[in-house]
């Protein structure tokens, strides 16, 4: 019975709705991709479950298709995941009291969109607050849709034609809608801009898609250093 309450949440449901839009159709591509690389369905979705990672299974795949060695695939797929180190430390102290094994549970389930939700909710003066469970309700949620859209994709390869190169401008349109919760910030709104700027000239040199995570990771650290220094400068007057 909580388990059904938790997914019929009208909060969760709000929340997860537009992940979950962009993950099925999201999903659809990267199980037809993962069938041009010679992936069966079921192959498909355990890697959707097992590595549950968008981005890195759509250049993993890529990768594949380029004959790429394991070694190089495991390695740059472990690079651009290693955001979700920082996304787990970030949510952890949302989660004291917790065992282990069900922090590994929701760690793994936590991508770029699901970690974004969540920590808006936990930092929001929601009424009631938002709770541990609702956060891993959306985590599984989520990995649920994108599993079984890889799958569905993988399996129907052949009778779909959708076109591959209007992924990413699905993908760019399901961050857009997350990062428009922000821009009530103006710190946030410098902090996007200045990291898709940066990502267009990091685009030309760095393969992979790994643009999109240094720049990420580097005007999110500067911004970070930035707003503590005037903190403690505040305070220190």
């Amino acid at each position: 019975d909580n388990v059904v309450r938790l997914v019929i949440n009208k909060r969760v449901l709000q929340k997860v709705s537009p992940i979950a839009l962009g993950y099925l159709v999201l999903g659809l591509a990267c199980g037809m991709l993962g069938q041009k690389a010679h992936l069966n369905p079921l192959e498909t979705t355990a890697m959707s479950i097992l590595a549950y990672a968008g981005s890195s299974q759509f250049i993993g795949i890529a990768m594949m298709l380029q004959g790429a060695s394991f070694f190089s695939i495991g390695l740059t797929v472990l690079m651009v995941n290693l955001r979700c180190a920082l996304f787990s430390s970030t949510l952890a102290p949302f989660f004291s009291g917790w065992k282990s094994s069900a922090l590994a549970g929701f760690a793994h389930g936590i991508t770029d969109e699901t970690f974004a939700v969540n920590l808006q909710s936990f930092n929001k003066e929601n009424q009631p607050p938002w709770t541990t469970q609702e956060a891993l309700t959306i985590n599984v949620l989520g990995c649920i849709v994108w599993s079984i859209s890889n799958g569905v994709g993988c399996f129907a390869a052949e009778y779909l034609n959708l076109n591959i190169s209007l992924v990413s401008y699905i993908l760019t349109a399901m961050f857009l809608g997350i990062w428009s919760n922000y821009l009530v910030k103006r710190t946030m709104i410098i902090t996007g801009i200045s990291a898709g700027i940066l990502s267009i000239f990091l685009s030309m040199v760095v393969p992979y898609k790994l643009h999109i995570v240094l720049a990420s990771l580097f005007c999110s650290s500067l911004a970070t250093y930035l707003v503590i220094k005037h903190e403690r400068g505040g305070n220190d007057e």
